[in-house]
């Protein structure tokens, strides 16, 4: 009888051991994401005033402050970056070359004469080069340059965007959304007949990871990310990113090399920036900030406690 009941006991500590594991594994699952990186981490640190944000040490991934890191939010031009990623990997695979010429197309056309979008002045039948645009899409953040890499690198935007979702899937982001290739929201019709917006969505780390891969695989990148001003034949580009050397919010302290904005109704103001110093470098990424000048300031709150 004794026997039976220290039986009884010991499988009833196991089934209360085994639920405890199971417990703890969903609280871990539920504030992590698909990659095992923490939705908040030291959230309580900083006062950010942002929908999200994350910092990573480049080297290695490791987090170092996130806030709501794992929702999936808009992330407007900084859709580019992997849009610069396939790029150069279309061009280290030897698929185009920097010479590599495409002319724009009427829509592409239409675009450019567009003042709410950024772009470059591009003329119908005029040939560009993929160095040009390149640099149109990083430093102008120029979304006709973007539709024109897309274009060059896989044939049409529509197989550009079905290889922008492969190599998401790839690095095994879950929390993305892909409609346009350079970060525009795109107007749909429901079947009510009513105008709906969708546009590009990632979560923080998502685009923390994307950051990460494009400056580890292709750190060439940092020469044009860093660059505060550049010609377009006759017409001059202001770099988007303000932190940049000889621009209104740079500061000696943050000597930010990249990397990308973005801006639309939906987003808010985005920033993933990143920036080496004493042989560290770390990758921020701030969603939803309330305007363009709280980006810079919130990604240098979160700067100076990631280097501190």
């Amino acid at each position: 009888m004794r026997h039976a009941k220290k039986k009884s006991r010991k499988k009833f500590l196991w089934i209360i051991g085994i639920a405890v594991i199971i417990i703890c594994f969903f609280l871990w699952k539920n504030d992590h994401g698909p990659n095992g990186m923490p939705s908040n981490y030291h959230a309580d640190q900083v006062n950010l005033n942002v929908k999200a944000a994350v910092a990573i040490d480049a080297k290695n991934e490791n987090v170092i402050y996130a806030k709501n890191a794992n929702q999936s939010l808009p992330i407007a031009s900084m859709t580019k970056l992997l849009t610069a990623y396939l790029t150069l990997k279309a061009i280290k695979e030897k698929k185009i070359s920097w010479d590599t010429t495409v002319s724009p197309t009427q829509e592409i056309i239409n675009l450019s004469s567009n003042p709410d979008y950024a772009g470059v002045p591009l003329s119908l039948g005029q040939k560009y080069t993929v160095r040009e645009l390149y640099d149109a899409a990083l430093i102008k953040s120029a979304n006709n340059a973007a539709r024109m890499l897309a274009i060059a690198v896989s044939g049409s935007e529509t197989n550009f965007l079905n290889q922008m979702r492969q190599q998401a899937n790839k690095w095994k982001l879950h929390n993305v959304k892909l409609v346009t290739v350079d970060g525009l929201p795109e107007k749909n019709k429901n079947f009510l007949g009513m105008t709906t917006t969708i546009e590009n969505k990632m979560s923080a780390n998502d685009m923390a990871i994307i950051a990460r891969k494009l400056v580890t695989d292709y750190p060439e990148v940092l020469s044009t990310t860093k660059v505060a001003k550049s010609d377009f034949r006759n017409t001059l580009m202001t770099n988007s990113n303000k932190m940049l050397s000889r621009l209104s919010d740079y500061d000696p302290n943050y000597p930010v090399d990249g990397l990308k904005t973005g801006t639309t109704d939906g987003a808010g103001a985005c920033f993933t920036c990143t920036m080496d110093k004493n042989n560290k470098r770390v990758i921020t990424v701030i969603l939803g900030a309330q305007n363009d000048n709280e980006r810079f300031s919130e990604t240098k709150k979160l700067l100076n406690y990631s280097f501190n």
